[in-house]
């Protein structure tokens, strides 16, 4: 018998002798009691059509109608949140129309807050048929973080009410996320349906960044905020449009390289290929940086198949440039020499570091970083001072605001399954959707990330981008969690057979 059989046997074997014995209590908690919340519910909904009737808001029916099959979609298969949040969200991100900010309502600050409470009830109901998953050291780690930083903002900020809406959007909903993907334990059959939704959002954004270029007046003005100036799609920025890109591009490529199918192989890895040419296209240094520390990467899992895609990439880039991008390959050369922007990040940069020197602990406030910058700047080298900007790195954005150890709480969690990642790699399988080369890409996509974030404050304005490093950090943590389970139960049968 497999380890992973005794598993199973373990587990049925431990829930049916959990179960309560059939007396009157345990009838009222298996039977009445989940009856009971759905006539909660439904008398919910009916006072609420009520009350939307008389006040004579019809049109808030039809979205009040849909939470019931919603709500059981999302305990059947809550990954769709996950899915419809990468695809649909992106689109609504440049605030401009009613429309728009009763989207990020929506798709933001509701969905993925909706999915995670939806699998806790499930689990409390008792009708999740996946095993269940124990949280720890790196979610604790996380409460603490939040505790931490609304009393910094409750103690340090002059307007906590709206800092506490922006935790919500930056901090708590990215965490959300992450615990959705951690108790849901993605399977290979849940990566499978990831696919088509990343290959959807890759070739949308990429062709999107394309026409900002080649034919912006097909495109909504919200949407063309730096045109001629960086490749954003409809994230508004350069940095999020590449992390989101890279972390979509990896997950294909592994996909690609596990499946039979040699034409579906070939098609999902010119997807690959245009990911990483949208990315050059970004004509964003930091993110340039990042995709030449991802293919090292790549080089050192799949040396023979990187060469091979590094080479037709460069090929592509080197023939565009004598012909259809000549004028933007040049641009991209002018990019590298330019020195302004540089100058900038410096004094930035610099202004940041004595601020963290200056409040070295527990920071200048959550959203304070503005306030206080400016007192700061100093001149630098041949560097003058320059008034405005602001903060163009993350790292010391966290720092500056929240202290040491409020940087040290919000990266612990990526310490701590890095950790635990170097103890189960020897056992991890080399081939397979859940193997060790999925581990590896999403850590590229995490060095990608940090890199990025190097040259651009992504804590403070963009929650999009913030929620993909914690997806990708839930994703890296469920995995290496099956390994450490594994691990723990055969750990137990021995001690049993002992």
């Amino acid at each position: 018998m497999t380890l992973i059989s005794r598993f199973r046997n373990e587990k049925r074997s431990d829930s049916l002798a959990a179960l309560p014995e059939e007396d009157s209590t345990g009838f009222l908690e298996t039977r009445v009691f989940p009856v009971g919340i759905l006539l909660l519910v439904g008398l919910t909904l009916a006072l609420g059509a009520g009350i939307l009737i008389a006040q004579g808001n019809l049109a808030l029916l039809v979205p009040l109608a849909l939470l019931v099959p919603a709500a059981l979609l999302l305990i059947r298969e809550p990954l769709v949140a996950i899915m419809v949040w990468l695809v649909v969200f992106p689109f609504y991100l440049e605030e401009g129309s009613s429309i728009a900010h009763l989207m990020y309502w929506v798709m933001h600050r509701a969905l993925i807050p909706a999915a995670l409470l939806s699998v806790i009830l499930a689990d409390w109901l008792g009708i999740r048929k996946r095993a269940a998953v124990r949280f720890g050291f790196a979610e604790y780690a996380m409460l603490v973080f939040l505790v931490y930083a609304a009393a910094n903002i409750f103690l340090l900020n002059p307007a906590p009410s709206r800092m506490l809406i922006r935790l919500y959007d930056r901090t708590l909903v990215p965490f959300a996320i992450y615990w959705l993907i951690r108790l849901i334990g993605p399977t290979a059959a849940d990566l499978k349906r990831l696919i088509p939704a990343a290959v959807f959002v890759v070739l949308v954004q990429g062709a999107i960044g394309l026409l900002a270029w080649f034919a912006p007046h097909v495109l909504p003005a919200q949407w063309l905020g730096l045109t001629g100036e960086r490749t954003v799609g409809t994230f508004g920025n350069p940095a999020v449009y590449t992390c989101t890109l890279v972390f979509l591009a990896l997950l294909i490529l592994h996909y690609a390289l596990e499946t039979p199918a040699r034409t579906v192989r070939i098609a999902l890895l010119s997807v690959v290929g245009y990911a990483f040419f949208s990315v050059f296209f970004s004509f964003s240094r930091g993110s340039w940086l990042g995709g030449l520390l991802v293919l090292a990467g790549l080089l050192l899992l799949y040396p023979r198949l990187t060469v091979r895609l590094a080479a037709i990439l460069f090929a592509v880039v080197y023939v565009l440039s004598n012909t259809l991008l000549s004028a933007e390959i040049a641009f991209a050369v002018d990019r590298l020499n330019d020195e302004q922007t540089a100058q900038g990040r410096v004094i930035g940069n610099v202004a940041s570091l004595r601020m963290v020197e200056a409040r070295p602990w527990f920071g200048w406030g959550y959203g304070n970083y503005d306030l206080y910058d400016e007192r700061f700047k100093m001149r630098v080298g041949e560097i003058a001072v320059q008034d405005g900007g602001t903060s163009h790195n993350t790292p010391l954005t966290i720092m500056a605001e929240l202290g040491l150890l409020g940087y040290f709480l919000y990266l612990l969690p990526a310490l701590w399954w890095l950790v635990h990642t170097l103890r189960v790699r020897p056992r991890m399988p080399r081939r397979g959707l859940l193997g060790w080369p999925l581990l590896g890409m999403l850590w590229l996509v995490v060095l990608f990330h940090f890199t990025v974030t190097n040259f651009m404050d992504m804590f403070r304005f963009h929650a999009f981008g913030i929620t993909v490093w914690w997806l990708v950090l839930g994703f890296i943590g469920s995995l290496v969690y099956r390994y450490k389970n594994l691990d723990r139960l055969e750990t137990k049968r021995r001690q049993l057979i002992g």
